[in-house]
């Protein structure tokens, strides 16, 4: 492990990627991020659009899909992404369920002031809207986290 690698996990937690892709169509929901073998703290969340969006009527929204059969909990309400330029970095807000926020170029405060305590489940990506997606648009993801279990993972899904 790098210093660099090992200073990130102390002052922020492990990071987990997701290679960048298509987004799922309006209407569908894809798990992100799967966490398993224990409850992690979620210490940071991005997201990154590597290709420009498409000019449509689209949001995106976050939500923790637990394993134990309860209701999704909203980590994120909808953001629009109606032709987010390449280079649009999203985020939590410092509210919990609160909207994504939208930057371009550099994202301040990925880190969350307060950490969000989630449970073994899917960490899953929302589209809504009445656009459509199209066939270009990519996005990468990832995650900060710090396990509250020793067999707590977090893996891209």
């Amino acid at each position: 492990m790098s210093r660099g690698s090992r200073l990130r996990d102390t002052s922020v937690g492990k990071l987990t990627e997701r290679a960048a892709a298509l987004p799922p169509a309006t209407g569908v929901s894809a798990d992100l991020f799967t966490i398993d073998g224990g409850p992690i703290l979620l210490t940071g969340f991005y997201g990154y659009a590597t290709v420009a969006m498409p000019v449509a009527v689209l949001s995106f929204d976050l939500a923790l899909d637990p394993d134990d059969g309860g209701s999704d909990v909203a980590l994120a309400t909808a953001l629009s992404i109606s032709g987010a330029a390449a280079g649009t970095y999203w985020r939590l807000n410092a509210t919990a369920g609160g909207v994504l926020v939208a930057t371009l170029n550099v994202s301040y405060g990925v880190k969350l002031a307060t950490p969000i305590a989630c449970d073994v489940g899917d960490l899953k990506l929302n589209v809504t809207g009445g656009g459509a997606i199209g066939t270009t648009a990519r996005a990468k993801w990832g995650v900060t986290w710090v396990p509250l279990s020793s067999a707590a993972t977090v893996a891209a899904s």
